[in-house]
């Protein structure tokens, strides 16, 4: 028996169980995760990239407090996240720049700092073509040339890892404890009045969710809530107790391209950000390369939507053809350095998309079971804002307060109440 369970030891249960136990110090809180260790899912196959470049109020405040306190954490407490503010470079065709525009605009009233930078500085330092009309590959994939390029210095790369190993090393000398390759096969629904018969709880009894089963047939119970941080397979357990978690995953690979020969100059780009190295980079199409120095290599990507389903892979399985098919065409086309480049390495994970691309933070019937879920591929950039927000609404907190000091309500992560927003910059 705990006071509170969290189902689900990636980054948003970890960063739940780490502000629940600093705002109530004297719980007993148990983290539960069938995997080995803590960060071993979709957190740890992300490609740990953030921004803080929005125009919707709520997504600023999330990655905004969430990134200025991992910045704390390296900065002042002093313990290596691997961040580097390498920014984020757009580089936008016709098309991309329309769909922009409204956006930058957007973000020049609010003050949001960035860049605007002629496509020849970038070619110039990157070896960027920016220049592909007429070119039969260009045709062939209805690309066109790189009109203009914004450069985001707010924003930058992080190890996932490090970030997971920080929460864990705290929530383990705060008395945390964890239950790994433990792996829940249901949540336990009673009557909060129970008759003791068979059957309960029937449609007329308050029921509440009092913990988790687990495999073996063993229960774990928690006196005040339970909290569901799973991620992908949110919809695998919850629906089974018919609760919804407005989610569902949907796969996303990345492929490893090692820098070398020419591509050693991209990586090693100067004039854009204080490493000398490329900024996280999105191409037109929606393709982007993401810097990773310390390993000479490049971490590249696209997310595929109209045609990949809504499906959970266990485990998931990065996709050969996809890279050849989809990543290599927009790549080499705009970085002919790429142009001979497979990957060294790949993996794949899942995003868990909610209805708006915004997380989802509730607690459904009044059950005492919340659902923190729909990070919608911005997890990391999000989590310790999320972990608040759940943590509080766990508490009976009508809100919750950021790092910074700023306070939001929590039903603006919520269902009834939600705080809907047109983002303006979506990648």
């Amino acid at each position: 028996m705990f006071d509170y369970i969290v189902v689900g030891a990636g980054i948003v249960g970890l960063a739940t169980a780490y502000h629940l136990k600093r705002l109530d110090p004297n719980a007993s809180i148990l983290v539960v995760d069938k995997e080995s260790g803590p960060g071993a899912g979709d957190t740890g196959r992300s490609a740990a990239a953030f921004r803080v470049f929005f125009t919707g109020r709520l997504n600023m405040l999330l990655a905004g407090s969430s990134v200025e306190f991992y910045r704390h954490v390296q900065e002042d407490e002093g313990y290596d996240l691997g961040m580097m503010w390498v920014g984020y470079l757009f580089l936008l065709d016709e098309d991309g720049l329309r769909r922009v525009e409204d956006g930058l605009r957007e973000a020049e009233r609010m003050g949001l700092p960035f860049r605007r930078l002629d496509p020849r500085v970038v070619e110039e330092r990157m070896g960027l073509r920016a220049r592909v009309t007429g070119l039969e590959e260009a045709e062939l994939i209805d690309a066109g040339d790189v009109v203009d390029a914004v450069l985001v210095e707010k924003a930058g790369i992080m190890d996932p890892e490090r970030l997971v190993r920080y929460y864990y090393e705290k929530l383990q000398s705060m008395g945390v404890e964890f239950a790994f390759d433990t792996k829940v096969e249901g949540f336990i629904v009673e009557p909060r009045k129970p008759l003791g018969i068979e059957g309960e709880p029937f449609a007329w009894q308050e029921a509440r969710v009092a913990g988790v089963r687990v495999a073996g047939g063993k229960e774990l119970r928690a006196r005040r809530k339970v909290i569901a941080a799973l991620g992908a397979w949110s919809p695998l357990l919850l629906d089974e107790i018919g609760v919804d978690s407005y989610s569902r995953p949907k796969k996303r690979q990345v492929f490893v391209i090692r820098a070398d020969g020419e591509r050693a100059r991209v990586l090693r780009a100067q004039g854009l950000n204080r490493y000398g190295i490329a900024p996280m980079t999105i191409l037109p199409k929606g393709v982007y390369m993401r810097p990773e120095p310390g390993e000479g290599t490049f971490w590249v990507g696209v997310s595929d939507y109209l045609g990949r389903p809504y499906k959970l892979e266990e485990p998931p399985h990065p996709e050969e053809d996809f890279y050849t098919l989809s990543v290599l065409p927009v790549l080499s086309l705009y970085f002919p350095q790429f142009q001979d480049a497979y990957p060294q390495a790949a993996w794949a994970g899942h995003y868990d998309i909610s209805f708006d691309s915004q997380p989802i933070v509730y607690e459904p019937y009044d059950s005492d079971l919340i659902v923190a879920a729909g990070t919608s591929g911005s997890g990391i950039m999000k989590a310790d804002a999320i972990g608040r927000v759940a943590a509080s609404l766990a508490l009976g907190l009508d809100e919750a307060e950021l790092y910074g000091g700023e306070s939001i309500p929590v039903k603006w992560l919520g269902i009834e109440g939600r705080l809907l927003e047109e983002e303006k910059l979506v990648i």
